[in-house]
């Protein structure tokens, strides 16, 4: 289960799945639905992630850091993610997204992200898993 919420000038992500990399893997395309206002584009164009992190919070703070970067720099938005979160000395997170590069008359258009907040952050790695993240608008 995903669903996007209306938070105040921002608006947030929460996610509910069977495990923690299929819960980060849903954030992502929550990310491009807010973006796009609902839609998801093709499977064109890869783009392989790898982060580290000593916590599951800040895993998913710069995991959606990286999307927001991807947007601003490259105007990639991704309509399938495949990722593993793997537990060693530190959390690290690997996978792949696939989608396009952003164009408002292909894609719809939502509301652009600036950045990700730690307010209210959730992240439960289960099972089930859940978490939940406020994005700045």
């Amino acid at each position: 289960m995903r669903k996007n919420f209306e938070h105040t000038a921002d608006i947030g992500i929460e996610v509910e799945t069977s495990t923690i990399s299929r819960a980060f893997e849903e954030a992502a395309l929550g990310f491009s639905e807010i973006i796009t206002g609902g839609n998801l584009p093709k499977e064109l164009i890869s783009n392989d992630v790898s982060i580290e992190s000593d916590n599951l919070d800040s895993l998913l703070v710069h995991f959606i850091s990286y999307l927001v970067v991807l947007f601003d720099t490259d105007l990639f938005i991704s309509g399938f993610a495949k990722i593993e979160i793997s537990k060693g000395e530190i959390f690290l997170l690997k996978g792949i997204l696939k989608g396009d590069i952003y164009d408002q008359s292909k894609h719809g258009y939502g509301v652009e992200i600036k950045a990700v907040s730690y307010h209210q952050l959730l992240v439960e790695e289960g099972p089930p898993s859940r978490l939940r993240v406020i994005l700045d608008l």
